[in-house]
């Protein structure tokens, strides 16, 4: 059970071109590990950069695999993407700038020329950035070079009204549109969702995220039809919104969302009006000679897994490995003890039909493919009520097990 996904997928789609077949071969034993992000959109439909000209397509590369994420011009010199993008949650350090590219201007993957791909000179966390959280889920690319590629504008404190439940957000990336197959487009992908109310947002997210913060977070939830989402590939595109002008702006970064991009859950975006100030002191300092503000590399840890938390993780644990005979059943009892900061064992017990159940559950929290994971292990047996306990014989009774 997953408590967050994010949306960063690994995906070698530069692969035919020189330079990141140079970059492959720079990245060496000693290259700092990329994080494991995912995005592209479930549902959506095949766009072109004329319609989404700020789009940039991010790729990374390290000693054994690559990682694929999206962004957006916002200046010249400057794209945005997510943090989790940027930064190795586990260990806690940036990307180094020699193993990204960046390619604008282009809607089809298969259609990259040289002269639309950069080179990175520097790789930024936005300071805020709470990689346990993933709180702040943004950073930037500082490029070598300027591009043609016309930046989108940010959202401001000034832009509040663009947040409201209903209000349809554009989403677009390049990765997974298929996720049976894990079929991942070259053609960049695009689709609208509306906004949902943060308060089914946090409900919404609540099996696989437990920390959704409407203050730093924003969600889209394609209901009633739960045909649109974001998914591996995605992480650091934009969800846009249109100020009553018709200008389009970048409201959200693709954060995260359920691991299996299922569209009946909700898609979390960081709140781009949240770390605008940020981005903008940097495109001051990148384009016109402004100070540089104060660089600072996010610290990444497992956060205390609560007793609540735990009893909570484990009845969602067996109502998905026993379904009806755990959601309906009777005396349902979770009792957790604590074994460290991130783990607990918790007993659980419960009759359904002519059937007594009872064992043990684990729950912990771990820092995997950069993200943090709710893991869970369980040991349950059941028993006939009436041969176990009236028969006289229980040594004759069958006991069932199911564990992972």
């Amino acid at each position: 059970m997953n408590s967050s996904t994010c949306r960063r997928v690994a995906a070698p789609f530069l692969a035919a071109l020189a330079l990141l077949a140079t970059l492959a071969l720079a990245a060496g034993a000693n290259a700092a590990p990329n994080p494991k992000a995912t995005a592209s959109v479930i549902g959506g439909h095949n766009a072109t950069i004329a319609e989404y000209p700020s789009l940039a397509f991010i790729e990374g590369v390290q000693a054994t695999a690559g990682y694929a994420c999206t962004g957006t011009v916002v200046a010249p010199r400057v794209i945005l993407t997510a943090g989790h993008c940027v930064e190795d949650i586990e260990s806690s350090s940036i990307v180094e700038p020699g193993l990204i590219a960046v390619a604008t201007g282009v809607s089809n993957l298969q259609k990259i020329q040289r002269t639309q791909i950069s080179q990175v000179e520097r790789v930024l966390a936005y300071p805020g950035f709470d990689p346990t959280e993933l709180h702040g889920d943004a950073g930037l690319l500082i490029l070598t070079a300027p591009v043609t590629a016309p930046p989108i504008a940010l959202a401001t404190g000034a832009d509040a009204a663009l947040y409201e439940p209903g209000d349809e957000l554009t989403v677009a990336g390049w990765g997974i549109d298929n996720r049976a197959t894990g079929h991942a487009p070259n053609q960049l992908q695009a689709a609208t969702v509306p906004i949902e109310e943060a308060s089914r947002c946090r409900e919404g997210t609540r099996r696989y995220y437990p920390f959704f913060d409407a203050t730093r977070q924003v969600c889209a939830l394609d209901a009633p039809h739960f045909h649109i989402t974001t998914c591996h590939g995605d992480s650091g595109g934009p969800a846009i919104a249109t100020r009553p002008d018709g200008t389009p702006v970048e409201v959200g970064v693709t954060s995260l969302g359920d691991g299996s991009c299922n569209p009946a859950s909700p898609a979390v975006f960081t709140r781009v009006d949240q770390i605008s100030s940020w981005v903008q002191s940097w495109i001051d300092a990148v384009e016109s000679g402004g100070q540089a503000p104060r660089v600072k590399v996010p610290k990444a840890h497992i956060p205390t897994l609560t007793r609540e938390r735990a009893e909570e993780i484990s009845g969602l644990a067996m109502e998905e490995a026993f379904g009806a005979e755990f959601a309906h059943g009777q005396e349902k009892t979770i009792k957790c003890n604590r074994v460290d900061k991130a783990r607990l064992r918790c007993g659980v017990t419960w009759f359904q039909g002519p059937n007594d159940y009872f064992g043990k559950v684990t729950v912990f929290f771990a820092i995997r493919h950069n993200v943090v994971l709710a893991g869970v292990h369980y040991k349950v047996n059941w028993v006939n009520d009436q041969c176990y306990f009236h028969s006289g014989h229980p040594q004759a009774c069958k006991v069932e097990t199911k564990e992972k």
